[in-house]
């Protein structure tokens, strides 16, 4: 997987800050370490699909997807979205199946499982910039322009927000809950939040041959002339430049240089076939 840029929300820090001010600190380490782990579920996921995740910005309540997937067809969008809640779902159950065998590690993974589940169910919410939210965003692009579909999955997670700090308030006549209000801000502030919308680039743009200015090595790939570029990418690596060597039905082979290899990547769509 690529390098990531790792950066942190105003609002991560503050919820630190909660953390602490309550004596649990290992509490927001969990957290914080399980929402590393969806991140890089989202940025596994989008490589496969012949993307990376460029800059990850860690926020309360684990991941958002803040790159521009929308010439993705939508099987290929849903799953780079899915990815993150599905790790810590398999993260979660896994911690389960393990105090089923060892009974004793339960008061020292404990937490590990609770933060697992928590980010797992809260990205279900249909709130943008939640998992949920992209998926509804998503699914609304299928029959609106981006656009409005963009706007509506925004307003909904305000909408959501907006209930959130409703809670909070109702929790003041009895025992106040700031997780709650923390989670009202972050779903509001996450979905008016206007972000660049270029996180996602082609693993093609590393085989440019403007890239080899300090050399780079070679390497032969046999394919045969089904494979598309979407099935090609998990195969290749940015450190290197690839020759390949095409098998056709006809028992002939064609040979695509790298040169030529670079130009294929930038003019055509991951689901085409390379010959």
């Amino acid at each position: 997987m690529g390098k990531l840029n790792f950066s942190v929300h105003p609002l991560f820090f503050l919820f630190g800050l909660y953390f602490a001010a309550t004596g649990k600190v290992f509490s927001f380490l969990a957290f914080t370490f399980t929402a590393v782990i969806h991140e890089a579920g989202h940025a596994f996921a989008a490589e496969k699909l012949g993307y990376k995740l460029k800059n990850v910005c860690l926020m309360p309540y684990g991941a958002v997807i803040s790159g521009d997937v929308s010439g993705l067809k939508l099987r290929d969008e849903i799953k780079i979205v899915v990815a993150g809640p599905l790790i810590n779902l398999l993260l979660g159950l896994s911690t389960l199946a393990l105090w089923w065998i060892f009974p004793e590690t339960y008061p020292y993974t404990e937490l590990m499982a609770t933060a697992n589940f928590s980010l797992f169910f809260v990205n279900l919410l249909p709130a943008y910039p939640l998992d949920g939210g992209r998926l509804l965003l998503a699914i609304l692009s299928l029959r609106l322009k981006r656009k409005t579909a963009v706007k509506i999955a925004r307003a909904t997670g305000v909408a959501l927000g907006a209930g959130m700090a409703g809670l909070f308030v109702y929790s003041l006549f009895s025992t106040p809950n700031l997780s709650i209000l923390f989670f009202a801000f972050f779903m509001i502030f996450g979905a008016l939040e206007v972000r660049k919308e270029n996180a996602y680039f082609a693993i093609a743009e590393s085989f440019s041959l403007e890239k080899i200015k300090r050399g780079k090595e070679v390497k032969t790939l046999a394919i045969t002339a089904d494979y598309t570029l979407k099935r090609l990418y998990p195969l290749l690596s940015d450190e290197y430049l690839y020759r390949l060597i095409v098998y056709k039905a006809d028992k002939t082979s064609t040979v695509i240089e790298p040169r030529e290899l670079a130009e294929i990547f930038g003019t055509r769509s991951p689901y085409d076939r390379i010959v």
